[in-house]
């Protein structure tokens, strides 16, 4: 089963470099880290930066970074600035609740 991520597993890889494998050469630096997160939902987006050209089009891609490993992530392109293209992975769910009975809706 796969892991549920977490703002939390990203946090200390601000502004590290991770590889794309399914485009060579490609390198993204995760460039910021926003937490919108409150009692029922866990809500956090992660902003990455590479040259602006070639970009890559929205879709899935695996992240490969040597402490963190490969995780898959869906990105979106949110334009360019500067000499960066900036992509986006937002993550939204149901704030898990350890004392649940499995329900994870806002009583």
């Amino acid at each position: 089963m796969m892991k549920t991520l977490s703002f939390q597993d990203f946090a200390s890889f601000h502004n590290a470099n991770f590889r794309i494998a399914e485009a060579a050469g490609y390198e993204f630096t995760l460039a910021q880290l926003t937490d919108c997160s409150n009692a029922q939902l866990e809500q956090f987006s992660l902003i990455f930066t590479c040259p602006t050209t070639p970009w890559l089009p929205q879709g899935s891609y695996t992240f490969v970074h040597p402490d963190m490993g490969t995780v898959l992530l869906f990105l979106v392109p949110i334009g360019p600035v500067g000499k960066t293209m900036q992509y986006e992975s937002v993550f939204s769910r149901f704030a898990r609740n350890d004392n649940s009975t499995g329900s994870h809706l806002p009583a």
